[in-house]
């Protein structure tokens, strides 16, 4: 499915998949029982997680060249504090009256955390992320529903 450009900066990490890979037992530590190191598959990283459409780069453009201002016009935000430490952003409104948004599974209530893996709770942190939309391949945005975590995901297509 593709996704229009209004669409984007909302679909707030870049994921980082991290796979613990063991070493090999100390020599001489091996019984006889257990298979040689190399007998052993290791476990596979967990998948990343599934991509929910694409946003084609000359969409993202185009808003991009608009800039941040003019997306957010659309967009209506909050803090959202714990202990009086900044979580992220709670999304009161986002384009309601945009049909285009209503394939991004970002409700009000939902609490954005972070953009591929970057922290938005400062301007020059936003527009920092908002720069680097122009260059990365995948759009990863962090948020909480109902306390749980959750994550979109966005190709980014030439």
């Amino acid at each position: 499915m593709r996704v229009s450009l209004w669409s984007i900066f909302m679909l707030l990490v870049l994921l980082v998949a991290s796979a613990c890979g063991g070493g090999a037992p100390p020599r001489g530590t091996q019984s006889a029982a257990e298979p040689p190191p190399e007998a052993i598959a290791p476990e596979p990283p967990p998948p990343p997680p599934s991509t929910q459409g694409e946003i084609p780069r000359v969409a993202l453009a185009a808003v991009l060249d608009a800039g941040l201002g003019r997306f957010l016009q659309g967009v209506e935000t909050e803090p959202e504090l714990e202990g009086g430490r900044f979580v992220g952003f709670r999304i009161v409104s986002l384009y309601p009256d945009d049909e285009r948004m209503r394939v991004v599974d970002l409700l009000p209530g939902d609490v954005v955390t972070s953009v591929n893996g970057l922290p938005i709770e400062r301007p020059e942190q936003a527009l920092h992320v908002w720069s680097s939309l122009r260059v990365v391949s995948e759009l990863l945005v962090d948020y909480r529903r109902d306390g749980a975590e959750r994550q979109l995901r966005f190709a980014i297509v030439d």
